[in-house]
């Protein structure tokens, strides 16, 4: 009977240990056969030797001390105005306590990775392991997954998915085994009657930037590209010679990721010819991420390198409140055991640091209007804001038109890319329509962060206007108002192995990026500092002198790129800021000379 009674006094103690070796894993979540996004498809088991790559994001402190930090560094008037900080700088701010810091390593170490493998980047860590290894580390399995479509295959976890209680109390996620290539914003193709198309010397007469007005010194622009987005360097180049633009292509040290110049892609190539072809002699970069991350694993790789461009321009984005559900986010937040607000919120702080350092980041705000690329045909009972746009610490970039009825086309010295088109030279510009681009341009409120105080007057002023708005219950009015600014995105102009026209947000941020990449060679120049984070800049110059923005007053963004459903609710445009056209689209003589006052820089 002892011999029972102590069998039995062992397997319960034996349960026991089971139970709190269960209980002590803290379950980020679980992939199963059907929780994954379409067109991809599971397939076989990965093999063991496999290599992987991921990114633990610890708990970071001091975000307070970082945010006040943020403002002050990015508000005119402030002491502290472009006082940017380093790296180093930044991470003392939010860096977790080197103990912690001790501890997550020495939970790698003991499960077989080596200090060689990990690096250290103060608020995570980025590590180099195999299938073997990550299957233990996160006690879950890894399977192929293929694109039904292009018959792409890429490795992601799959099962249940968890870190020990020794240190998931000092981890907020992991991130780069779950993810799936996201979306983009697709680009529109542009009607063949159309009655006028935009070369970089339609913007030049359009926006009042000087032909002769370029980059003589560091001022640095990049596209950051996502979904093996490749672009072609001799498309580029024709492309310059096209349109008398000095060659320009960025060098091997400034493109990173792998480009393959065999298979272009048309929002690569929009991008990376238009922030050329308005930025002129830039300093270019082709930044390209792997198919494993989405924006916290960019933003991360971004502040974590040393030589890094000075101006980034995104066309890619998604539903704010989807960053976690069915799409791009879905896997990515169901590992990292976030919902979709955590993410948002995290990619923010990601988003701050970056800013912090003296970098301008621009997005473009959507192409499926106020309703999104969610919802295209209206159905659910609120509007849908873009991420990255919605975020207040990027400058979103929405799109006009030059109306058919009043397009001109009288450039007087037409590049050879404009034989045979009808290359724009002025026109009434207006929000883009439906009807005329095949889409309406994104801007809405987010839903996650509060309206910042550098918009306070301009979007109250619209809020206050009498203009026809939305339901209340369909939008956040406390939340932060995009677009910040517009520009072309329609008819453009590109050459992929032919000149063709596109369209799209994806086209209107690049160009304002060029732009703002002339403005940056002329603010370097004379104070020897980048501007930076732009928004409290902008929203300051419209305050102080109007005319430096083409106001946007026509137009709306009730459609979304599926159509025009009378379920569709938007925002329509009116004078100064509106969630559609933002302060309006750029005047460039007028900005320099507000650049000139504002910067006491005497000629």
């Amino acid at each position: 009977n002892t011999y029972y009674i102590m069998m039995r006094i062992s397997l319960i103690f034996t349960f026991i240990l089971l139970a709190a070796s269960v209980s002590s894993e803290k379950i980020l979540g679980e992939r199963t056969r059907t929780n994954f996004p379409k067109p991809w498809k599971i397939s076989s088991v990965v093999d063991d030797n496999k290599a992987l790559n991921f990114i633990l994001a610890l708990k970071q402190h001091n975000l307070d001390s970082l945010t006040s930090t943020f403002w002050a560094v990015s508000t005119p008037g402030s002491p502290s105005y472009r006082d940017f900080k380093t790296i180093e700088q930044i991470l003392a701010i939010v860096s977790p306590p080197q103990e912690d810091i001790d501890t997550v390593y020495e939970w790698l170490k003991k499960e077989g990775i080596r200090e060689w493998a990990i690096k250290n980047m103060g608020d995570a860590l980025q590590v180099r392991t195999t299938v073997s290894v990550a299957k233990k580390l996160f006690n879950t399995d890894f399977h192929y997954f293929v694109n039904q479509n292009t018959g792409r295959r890429i490795v992601r976890q799959f099962g249940t998915f968890s870190l020990p209680s020794s240190v998931s109390h000092l981890i907020d996620f992991v991130s780069g085994l779950s993810e799936f290539p996201i979306p983009r914003y697709s680009t529109k193709p542009t009607s063949p009657l159309t009655a006028v198309t935009i070369a970089p010397q339609s913007l030049q007469a359009i926006y009042k930037i000087p032909a002769t007005e370029k980059v003589t010194g560091n001022s640095s622009i990049a596209v950051i590209e996502w979904d093996d987005q490749y672009y072609s360097p001799s498309d580029l180049t024709q492309f310059e010679q096209l349109f008398n633009i000095p060659t320009n292509v960025p060098s091997a040290a400034h493109t990173i990721g792998y480009n393959d110049p065999t298979s272009p892609q048309l929002e690569a190539t929009l991008d990376i010819q238009y922030v050329l072809g308005v930025g002129i002699n830039a300093v270019g970069w082709f930044w390209i991420e792997q198919d494993n991350v989405w924006l916290y694993g960019y933003a991360t790789h971004f502040f974590s390198t040393k030589d890094v461009p000075l101006i980034c321009s995104m066309s890619y984005g998604w539903n704010e409140e989807d960053q976690c559900e069915s799409g791009i986010g879905q896997q990515e937040c169901s590992q990292l055991g976030v919902n979709s607000k955590q993410y948002v919120e995290r990619v923010n702080v990601e988003f701050q640091k970056i800013g912090l350092r003296g970098i301008s980041l621009l997005a473009a705000s959507g192409d499926s209007g106020a309703n999104g690329r969610t919802d295209p045909t209206c159905t659910v009972t609120h509007l849908n804001p873009a991420f990255p746009a919605a975020s207040p610490f990027v400058t979103a970039v929405g799109g006009t038109q030059i109306t058919d009825a009043s397009g001109e086309a009288n450039l007087p010295n037409p590049p050879p890319g404009c034989s045979g088109q009808s290359c724009a030279s002025g026109g009434t510009e207006t929000c883009v329509s439906y009807d005329q681009s095949n889409y309406a341009s994104g801007g809405g409120f987010s839903d996650v962060a509060v309206r910042p105080s550098y918009q306070t007057t301009a979007v109250e002023a619209y809020l206050k206007s009498g203009i026809a708005l939305p339901p209340a219950s369909y939008y956040n009015a406390a939340g932060r108002g995009f677009p910040d600014v517009s520009a072309l995105g329609s008819a453009i102009l590109i050459n992929q192995g032919g000149l063709e026209t596109v369209g799209g947000t994806s086209a209107a941020c690049p160009i304002w990026a060029g732009v703002i990449a002339l403005i940056n060679q002329y603010v370097i120049a004379k104070t020897g500092k980048p501007l930076g984070f732009l928004n409290p800049f902008l929203y300051q110059m419209h305050d102080t002198d109007p005319t430096t923005f083409h106001d946007i007053t026509i137009g709306d963004n009730i459609c979304t790129e599926g159509g025009c459903a009378s379920t569709c609710h938007g925002y329509r445009a009116t004078k100064g800021w509106d969630p559609v056209s933002g302060l309006g689209s750029p005047v460039y003589d007028k900005i320099k000379a507000y650049v000139n006052t504002h910067f006491n820089i005497e000629e």
